[in-house]
């Protein structure tokens, strides 16, 4: 219809307003508008045929469920669709069986390379991966290094570091007995965070009392669970440290429905900066992930290597966690 060839036609499609183009702007625009007409629709498939390429992320986390993998997912997907990506995305509650059947699902799939959040610190899959020479980022979690896990490419940020700043806030307001409501110990970020609250506790000779730490799930029913727990020691502790924020939330209920007063009675901090956090009626102190920075580094640094630039070298990007304080920590900022 444009009475012009087949890679011409290609060509006009591919180039971008922004781009120099191959054709001339009068031949583009010609093709564009029949494009339009016929309402036409590229062929993903054909093409990846053609370039070995779909085009496509797969993105693997642990559930949608927690507020913030949905919206560390919903960056990810932001920042791949400005290259052109498109992002498939697993949830994978069940461990480590299900990770390996939707690694396997997206591979079958043709994604060009994998973005991870849900590893553990000692994961099979990802010495499949390495194995197949899989393009692959892990963001957020990582894994333990060993022989069988070479230095690989890494996006998160420095947990240890953030359950300091949270204890060390808490401890510098005058709290001697805080309950640590810690994530799985087998997670680089529960285990982590753990570390970093304890060496805080160390460090200014707080009270170490064992019965002070309990291990949650990541969920609010398991912060829930967890604060009634902390609520029947005698004393109870002063100040709670939920190692995510959704066991915050849980955190905020048990108080709420034992009635006791936020923040007056018990201060408590979170992890993760959800939006959640940020509302009025909730103004979580909290740590900050940064996860919109985080996302977006973790696609630019696989299209580097999916580039398979032979002077790539591997990255490990660690963030810096910022304490984010609103009121539930009864710091007065004037």
């Amino acid at each position: 219809m444009a009475n012009v060839s087949h890679t011409t036609v290609s060509l006009a499609l591919a180039s971008k307003k922004s781009e120099p183009s191959r054709v001339s702007r009068e031949i583009r625009k010609k093709v564009l508008q029949i494009a339009e007409q016929l309402n036409y629709r590229p062929n993903f498939a054909a093409r990846s045929l053609a370039t070995q390429k779909t085009k496509t992320i797969g993105l693997v986390l642990t559930t949608l469920l927690n507020h913030f993998y949905a919206e560390f997912a919903q960056d990810i997907i932001d920042r791949a669709a400005i290259f052109g990506y498109g992002v498939f995305t697993a949830s994978v509650r069940k461990g480590i069986d299900e990770e390996k059947k939707a690694v396997e699902s997206l591979i079958d799939r043709g994604v060009d390379g994998l973005i991870i959040s849900s590893v553990v610190r000692k994961d099979p899959v990802i010495d499949q991966l390495i194995e197949m020479d899989i393009p692959f980022v892990l963001a957020m979690r990582n894994v333990d290094r060993s022989a069988s896990h070479p230095l690989m490419h890494y996006v998160g940020i420095d947990n240890q570091r953030g359950g300091f700043l949270a204890v060390e806030h808490l401890l510098k307001m005058g709290h001697k007995r805080i309950g640590l409501i810690a994530g799985p110990e087998e997670t680089s970020t529960g285990h982590d965070r753990r570390l970093g609250a304890l060496e805080a506790l160390n460090q200014f000779g707080a009270n170490t009392d064992k019965n002070l730490l309990v291990t949650g799930d990541h969920s609010r029913i398991s912060g829930y669970d967890a604060t009634l727990r902390l609520l029947e020691l005698n004393p109870p502790p002063t100040a709670i440290f939920a190692m995510n924020d959704m066991m915050a939330i849980g955190v905020l209920e048990a108080l709420k429905e034992r009635e006791i007063r936020v923040p007056e009675d018990v201060a408590v901090v979170g992890f993760d900066d959800i939006m959640l956090t940020s509302l009025t009626i909730i103004g979580l102190t909290t740590i900050s992930q940064k996860k919109e920075t985080m996302g977006a580094m973790a696609v630019d640094s696989l299209l580097e290597i999916l580039k398979r630039d032979p002077s790539h070298v591997i990255k490990q990007s660690i963030l810096d966690p910022v304490l984010v304080i609103r009121k539930t920590c009864g710091f007065n900022k004037e």
